[in-house]
């Protein structure tokens, strides 16, 4: 199968800079990926570069393809990554059902509209991406009546209904307090599993489960170390990115730094 991302000499511009400086990544299908980089580093302009938000310049020396292919219709990109991002959960303010937050997946949108006509078969993979969740109980909760672990479980879900192969989650523990942050970290565990793939962007060490075994450090827009996790994941190599003397330790498959 050709790479699931493929991007060489990728150059994106973000105000008077360049966010992904030269940048080249393959991923394959069905890998599981951490990106790991400080703020500023081109994690969300990468996220929105794959999700095709933000193009590339063009250049003679650029590549960037999905699944081979160089131009994609971003409502069939779905099926291949499914996505769950700081943007969408952001979004998650309106008076609507977990029910509805997840069949609004079907839609691109947050919530169910009047244009929206929702099939019997939609209602059908729907629920089971939320018994897949563990969420079903909360289809026909408020989403202001959620805590922020029970409404990202809901995104997870709502990105699944696609079945992709992939799974991009953009900082997945954000906001999150302890209990929260077991579930989400339990349930990427369960996914990853199960055979799904995984790219997860985080700034947080904490959030690379066991079951990621490749992890690629960003600096100022470009990769600075790709590799196996327990190579890439040492203290000299994450000082090196995040600047400041670090410490690290691994303990029960996770890596910790101080």
């Amino acid at each position: 199968m050709p790479p699931l991302v493929e991007l060489q000499n990728v150059y994106v511009q973000r105000g008077q800079r360049y966010a992904l400086n030269a940048f080249s990544l393959r991923i394959e299908p069905g890998e599981h990926i951490a990106i790991l980089g400080p703020n500023g580093s081109g994690k969300s302009t990468l996220i929105k570069t794959i999700t095709r938000e933000c193009y590339p310049l063009l250049r003679p020396e650029t590549t960037m393809r999905m699944m081979g292919q160089e131009s994609w219709n971003i409502f069939e990109l779905r099926s291949h990554i499914g996505l769950v991002s700081n943007d969408l959960m952001a979004q998650c303010t309106r008076d609507i059902t977990g029910r509805e937050l997840v069949l609004s997946g079907f839609f691109g949108a947050i919530g169910i509209w009047p244009n929206h006509v929702v099939e019997p078969e939609m209602e059908v993979k729907a629920a089971a991406a939320m018994a897949r969740l563990d969420v079903g109980h909360l289809a026909n909760r408020w989403l202001d009546e959620l805590s922020s672990g029970e409404a990202r479980r809901l995104l997870i879900a709502r990105a699944l209904i696609h079945s992709p192969g992939t799974l991009l989650l953009d900082e997945p523990t954000t906001s999150l307090d302890l209990p929260s942050l077991r579930e989400v970290r339990a349930q990427m565990r369960k996914l990853a599993q199960s055979g799904v793939g995984m790219l997860l962007v985080t700034h947080h060490l904490d959030d690379i489960i066991p079951e990621i075994d490749r992890v690629v450090l960003l600096r100022d827009g470009q990769v600075l170390f790709d590799g196996p996790k327990r190579e890439i994941l040492t203290s000299e190599r994450l000082s090196a990115v995040f600047g400041v003397e670090l410490a690290v330790v691994e303990r029960d498959g996770y890596y910790h730094a101080w």
